[in-house]
C-alpha cells in the first residue's frame, strides 16, 4: 500500500485531493503535493509532543520545518520550495473551505536560490548512444517514443496522445499535443519521427482496445509515467548512464537554442507561455560552452 493511501481519511486529504483534481492538476502533481504534506505531518509528529492537527498548527511550525529541511536535511532550494508550495496550497484549501480559521501559510516565504537554474540535459553523444540502442532493439513503439521525446514532448503529453492527434503526410506532418493548462498546440515533426510513427501505427491499429491512446501497455491500457520511465531506464542501463525522460526535453530545447532558433518559436513548439524561462535557463552557457569558446581564441 502506498503511504498516502493511509492518510486519505485523515486531515481532509480526500477533500484536498479532489480540490487539486478540480484545478486540473496532473496525477503526478497531486501525488507530489500530498506526499509533501505527509512529509511535514510526519516531521511535526516527531518534533512535537502533541500530534498534528490542521487547526492547531502555526506559522512557526511551518518555518521550523523549512529550517529543518535547510539545515538538517541539507535539501536543495528547489526541493524545499516545492514542499513550501505544497503546504501553501494545502493550508489555503483548508482555510478556503472553513476547515481552519486562518491561512497560516499565506506569508510563508520560499528560500532563495543562487544563480540561474541548472539545465539537466544530456549531451549529443549520450543522446545518440541511447537512440542507437533503441533503434537496435527493433521495438517500434520504443523507436516512436524516443523520436517524440526528441521533439521535446513531456511524458504526460506522450501518455495523453491519441491516434487521432497524428497527422502524417509526406510533407508537413504534425501532431496535436494536449499540454499544460488544457491547451493544445501544433508540433511539426521531422521525417524520422513521421517514419517511426507510421511504422508503429501499422502494429498499433491491430491492437483491440477500448482506449484510443497512441501508446498502450502490455495490458492494452494507457501507459503510466512509471511505465515509460522503465523503458528509458532499460536503455539507460545499457549505455551506463542514468537518463530521465525529462532530460530528453531539456536536450531538445537546448539544441534548438544552440542552433539559433528564435526563443519565441521554441516557446510555441514546447508549450511555454513565455520566453522568460527559456532565456533564463537554456540560453545560459554551460561550463563546457565557455571552455570551448576560450579554445577558439
Amino acid at each position: 500500500m502506498v503511504k498516502r493511501d493511509m492518510y486519505m481519511d485523515k486531515y481532509y486529504f480526500r477533500e484536498y485531493k479532489t480540490y487539486l483534481e478540480n484545478l486540473d492538476k496532473s496525477e503526478s502533481t497531486v501525488n507530489t503535493y500530498l506526499d509533501n504534506v505527509i512529509t511535514f505531518i510526519e516531521w511535526f509528529n516527531e518534533a512535537n509532543s502533541d500530534s498534528f492537527q490542521p487547526g492547531t498548527c502555526t506559522t512557526v511550525d511551518l518555518r521550523d520545518f523549512r529550517s529543518h529541511l535547510l539545515t538538517v536535511k541539507n535539501a536543495k532550494a528547489n526541493t524545499i520550495n516545492l514542499k513550501i508550495m505544497s503546504l501553501k496550497s494545502y493550508f489555503y484549501f483548508l482555510h478556503s473551505y472553513d476547515y481552519i480559521k486562518r491561512d497560516i501559510a499565506r506569508n510563508l516565504k520560499k528560500v532563495k536560490t543562487q544563480g540561474p537554474p541548472i539545465v539537466k540535459s544530456i549531451d549529443e553523444q549520450t543522446f545518440r548512444k541511447v537512440r542507437r540502442e533503441i533503434y537496435r532493439s527493433g521495438y517500434k513503439h520504443h523507436v516512436a517514443l524516443i523520436e517524440l521525446l526528441r521533439h521535446a514532448l513531456r511524458i504526460n503529453e506522450i501518455i495523453a496522445l491519441k491516434i487521432g492527434n497524428l497527422h502524417l503526410k509526406e510533407k508537413g506532418s504534425f501532431i496535436m499535443v494536449y499540454g499544460k493548462q488544457g491547451k493544445y498546440r501544433k508540433v511539426p515533426i521531422n521525417s524520422d519521427c513521421r517514419n517511426a510513427l507510421k511504422d508503429y501505427l501499422e502494429m498499433r491499429q491491430k491492437i483491440k482496445s477500448p482506449y484510443d491512446n497512441l501508446f498502450l501497455s502490455e495490458r492494452k491500457t494507457p501507459y503510466t509515467r512509471s511505465g515509460l520511465w522503465k523503458i528509458i531506464d532499460k536503455y539507460s542501463a545499457k549505455i551506463g548512464t542514468h537518463i530521465s525522460p525529462h532530460q530528453f526535453r531539456h536536450y531538445a530545447i537546448k539544441k534548438m537554442v544552440d542552433e539559433g532558433v528564435p526563443l519565441t518559436v521554441i516557446a510555441s513548439l514546447v508549450g511555454h507561455s513565455s520566453i522568460q524561462l527559456l532565456s533564463d535557463v537554456y540560453a545560459v552557457p554551460l561550463e563546457e560552452d565557455k571552455e570551448a569558446a576560450i579554445e577558439k581564441l
